[in-house]
């Protein structure tokens, strides 16, 4: 985060109706005065500590010790090959380099990829909300009416109002190879929130971590950071081209979920 300090010299008031050698003698007053008695008056001595303040500030933020300097990461959309699992066309739905859902759209009536636009405006809707006000949090919402889950990013978890971000349908979870519409909203919704934590925050990722996704994302978490804790953007677009193939293949791609192990009883 850079901070700028504008100062503009102020204008002294009613310049323009002074009597005449009203200014002069201003000029003159200040002649005989040497430079250790102008530097020894308050309002000076407050001038210069306050200026090697700032100046301190802003070489402690040049230095980049713990300082962010992240931007929004884009949100975007990329058709992928159709290999016929749904009727639609397969979309992976992008935060920066990371794929964070990947959805099936119908592409009905020769919109083109109108879902796809659609969850990019959400997307782009819920980063600024969250920019803007810290603290949001990302849930996945889900009634006997509805069916399908969605994710939905609100002020507080009682909140009943929110930005619905994405919405599950039948076929997203036919084309992720998964049964379970709640577990790939949940997963949808872990890669979101750790995504936003750092490309947007700097943060750690927490809750996709033990998976291929989450451990090359915390890869590229720590292999961004400074020795003094600083990030930015262009250290994560670095330390993303340095990631191994495999590590970017984990970020970029949408594998279908491993379903737990079923559990049965107790054998003798």
């Amino acid at each position: 985060m850079n901070d700028q300090a504008n100062m503009t010299a102020p204008q002294a008031a009613g310049a323009g109706e002074s009597e005449p050698g009203e200014l002069e003698a201003l000029v003159k007053g200040s002649e005989g005065e040497s430079l250790g008695q102008i530097v020894k008056k308050p309002a000076v001595v407050v001038a210069v500590l306050l200026g090697l303040c700032i100046a301190a500030g802003v070489w402690l933020l040049q230095q980049g010790g713990g300082a962010l300097v992240l931007d929004a990461p884009e949100v975007s959309y990329e058709l992928l090959r159709n290999q016929g699992i749904t009727e639609g066309v397969p979309i992976a739905i992008r935060l920066g380099p990371l794929t964070v859902f990947q959805i099936s759209d119908s592409l009905a009536g020769g919109a083109g990829a109108s879902r796809a636009k659609e969850i990019v405006q959400n997307v782009e809707r819920a980063v600024a909300d969250l920019i803007e006000n810290p603290g949001r949090t990302i849930t996945i919402a889900s009634s006997a009416e509805e069916q399908l889950p969605a994710i939905v990013q609100k002020s507080s978890p009682d909140d009943d109002a929110g930005i619905e971000v994405i919405r599950v349908s039948t076929d997203d979870v036919k084309l992720a190879g998964d049964e379970d519409p709640k577990r790939v909203a949940r997963i949808w919704a872990e890669r979101l929130t750790d995504g936003l934590k750092v490309l947007q925050f700097g943060e750690a990722p927490k809750f996709t971590i033990g998976s291929d996704f989450g451990n090359a994302l915390e890869t590229l978490y720590l292999n961004a950071r400074s020795e003094e804790g600083g990030i930015s953007t262009d250290s994560i677009d670095d330390s993303f081209e340095k990631l191994s193939d495999e590590q970017k293949l984990s970020l970029t791609t949408f594998p279908a979920p491993e379903k737990p192990a079923e559990q049965g009883g107790d054998s003798d």
